[in-house]
């Protein structure tokens, strides 16, 4: 794939980020959102069906108005789609919706930006139902050493935020497994490779360095 050479940061998560001439971003849309029909250079997109605003009576409405959507050549990922035990509907209404996100991703060549929240042995299970040909990278992960490890050991990559930035999850997941991202909170891209870089260990230039090689191997077939 090709990447502009003057990025430097890359923002895998957002609500609010606008990209830039040295930063792309990846911004979030919820089910029935579309794409602006304004865009802004370095500004991409994920659009899945969340958890959250999913019902048993929405859910088949959710997928029909998300294919469209994800055919856009500006939508690079898919998602956010995942599992929530605390806010939601029930397992079974979750899993549906995200088996059918997850076949759309393999359809059409995206990765898919996954929300988990406890539900770690049922995202499982759907990975081994799919066994899916894109990557599947778990946004905003908060989790332990352990639980990174065998994350990536199955074939996850995970996405930190400044709140997941921890110097043993680093260490356990491996620089190249991992992505960064501000999600909803706000605050700078710059600031999440700062302070990656300060807990790491690593020099900055080689994080922004190793970071963007790892985003064009999640994206191998597309063109920035």
């Amino acid at each position: 794939m090709k990447l502009d050479e003057d990025i430097k940061f890359i923002d895998f998560h957002t609500h609010r980020g606008e990209g830039d001439g040295v930063t792309l971003v990846i911004k979030n849309l919820l089910a029935r959102e579309k794409v602006p029909e304004s865009l802004s250079p370095g500004t991409f997109y994920s659009a899945g069906i969340h958890p959250w605003y999913l019902t048993k009576e929405n859910c088949d409405e959710l997928k029909s108005t998300l294919k469209p959507v994800l055919e856009h050549h500006r939508v690079i990922a898919v998602g956010e789609a995942g599992f929530d035990s605390r806010r939601g509907p029930s397992t079974e209404v979750q899993y549906d919706a995200f088996i059918y996100q997850a076949q759309l991703a393999g359809q059409l060549d995206k990765p898919v930006v996954i929300h988990t929240v406890r539900l770690w042995d049922v995202l499982r299970k759907a990975k081994k139902e799919i066994n899916p040909s894109v990557k599947w990278i778990i946004h905003g992960f908060r989790g332990n050493a352990k639980l990174a490890s065998e994350l990536v050991s199955e074939g996850f990559m995970i996405s930190l935020g400044l709140n997941g930035m921890l110097p043993e999850v680093i260490e356990a997941a491996g620089i190249d497994n991992i992505l960064l991202e501000t999600d909803d909170s706000g605050g700078s891209i710059r600031d999440v490779y700062g302070s990656f870089a300060q807990v790491s260990g690593i020099d900055k230039n080689e994080v922004i360095a190793i970071l963007k090689n790892n985003f064009i191997k999640v994206f191998a077939k597309k063109d920035f």
